[in-house]
């Protein structure tokens, strides 16, 4: 019988050690956004309330970084290219809930000279600090910048004598 109980002890704290695992892995896998090193920041899509909201700052005319409480950072992606975002005052987010996340028509305003003009929110994405964001445009900015080089180097010579 003392042979029993210790094999079902064996069983009881494997099963317990199995458990505890399973919690580890899936906390790590939850972690936070850390702070930017040498390699591409971290960002995840969230959502933000707009009573939390402490600084907006228009990176370029696609881009918006967004300050929050409690040290909680994000970067907005605008749906279009909206002219006259990055040198424009007064930015805002119009949005008739308090919550603003990804696809959800969520939009910002600002102004451009005398006009108020309005530009749609596709992405929110939490990001460690405002160099993670500003690393994370200059990121997806160069993709583009490198396909317009190469779209000039492609393109056929005219030079060449052919008709």
């Amino acid at each position: 019988m003392g042979e029993e109980w210790t094999m079902s002890n064996l069983i009881r704290t494997a099963i317990v050690f199995s458990f505890l695992a399973l919690v580890a892995t899936v906390v790590s896998a939850q972690e936070k956004p850390e702070p930017s090193t040498g390699e591409a920041p971290k960002a995840e899509k969230a959502c933000f309330r707009v009573r939390n909201l402490r600084g907006m700052d228009a990176v370029d005319d696609r881009f918006v970084y967004v300050r929050c409480v409690q040290d909680k950072h994000y970067l907005l992606t605008m749906d279009n290219a909206c002219l006259g975002l990055q040198n424009s005052i007064a930015v805002a987010v119009a949005n008739g809930y308090d919550r603003v996340c990804s696809n959800d028509h969520a939009l910002i305003t600002y102004r451009e000279f005398d006009q108020t003009r309005r530009c749609g929110i596709l992405n929110v994405e939490r990001v460690a600090d405002r160099e993670a964001a500003l690393k994370l445009v200059e990121l997806r900015k160069k993709p583009a910048a490198v396909e317009e080089e190469e779209k000039k180097t492609a393109a056929p010579d005219a030079s060449d004598g052919r008709r």
